[in-house]
């Protein structure tokens, strides 16, 4: 049978103090339990290591080499338990990253900078795609992620809440009316959404509560920021992000329509696999980023000081 780790650091204590009792109180055991382990150690070896005799103990010859050998087997053991702690305590290594691309490009790709300077041992490759990603069968570390997440295999941390509003340009509205009412939408041009379960209903929340309104349009994609930008352009009346349109907003390229009326507000979570243990570079760059992206988002702050002014 092999030798136990347990039975070499004994071993080497007996050896370093040449007393038991010395070995014993460096280790937190009882000189008979020391005693005892150094002797199953021969037993095993089939050889005796320690000379015992009534005033010292003293290595045999085979004692002395297998003292000598068995040294850098604990000196490597302990250099690759250090370094285990060491990646423990400071993140290093590649992370796997997958996002929106809307929020890939305006947000996350930016900071990405201050990350790399904060934990310089850190390795990111960055995702951006609007697809589905399934983090567990990509081998993706982390996940930021829109809206419900119906995935029970992934664990979740809350960052923000992301709004969602309608906007048209000042252009659009001078030529086809600015619309006082949910029902006025079924009269306009409207730019739809196709990652919507139904990209030609709309579904308000305002003072009356929650409104249904069917629509229709000539224009749709799947990248919300495609859509803010024909809006822009005077194109219809589009749903968009505050995450993405705020500085639109703030200049009055786009204004908002119907300002009582929004899209049930949707949260954005840094998601990933529970089957996984929570590694310490997943862990840096989840508290990262719920630093960077609190509660009201910064962009939504922005915004709404920009409007005061």
């Amino acid at each position: 049978m092999p030798v136990e780790t347990q039975e070499l650091m004994v071993f080497h204590s007996v050896v370093k103090h040449s007393n038991y009792a010395k070995a014993a109180e460096e280790l937190g055991l009882s000189p008979s339990g020391v005693s005892r382990i150094v002797s199953r150690l021969e037993e095993r070896l089939g050889a005796r290591l320690i000379q015992r005799t009534t005033r010292k103990l003293k290595l045999t010859e085979v004692g002395e080499a297998f003292h000598a050998r068995t040294a850098q087997v604990l000196s490597d053991l302990r250099d690759a338990e250090s370094e285990v702690q060491q990646t423990m305590l400071k993140p290093r290594g590649t992370i796997r990253i997958s996002t929106s691309v809307v929020f890939g490009q305006l947000y996350l790709g930016a900071l990405l900078g201050e990350l790399t300077e904060r934990y310089p041992e850190l390795v990111i490759e960055l995702f951006l795609t609007d697809r589905f990603v399934d983090l567990v069968d990509e081998g993706i570390d982390l996940g930021i992620r829109f809206g419900t997440l119906p995935d029970s295999r992934l664990i979740a941390r809350r960052l923000c809440t992301n709004h969602r509003v309608l906007v048209a340009a000042p252009s659009y509205l001078e030529r086809r009316g600015t619309p006082r009412t949910p029902a006025d939408l079924a009269s306009h041009e409207c730019l739809l959404f196709t990652s919507f379960a139904r990209p030609l209903e709309w579904r308000l929340i305002g003072p009356e509560g929650l409104v249904t309104q069917s629509i229709t349009g000539r224009v749709s994609s799947n990248n919300i920021s495609a859509l803010a930008t024909a809006a822009q352009s005077g194109m219809g009346i589009a749903v968009t992000a505050t995450m993405v349109v705020g500085a639109q907003l703030a200049s009055g390229q786009l204004v908002r329509v119907l300002p009582d009326y929004e899209f049930e507000p949707s949260a954005i979570f840094a998601v990933y696999p529970s089957a996984r243990q929570l590694s310490t570079k997943v862990r840096a760059v989840v508290d990262f980023l719920v630093e960077r992206f609190p509660d009201p988002p910064l962009w939504d702050r922005a915004l709404s000081s920009a409007l005061k002014r």
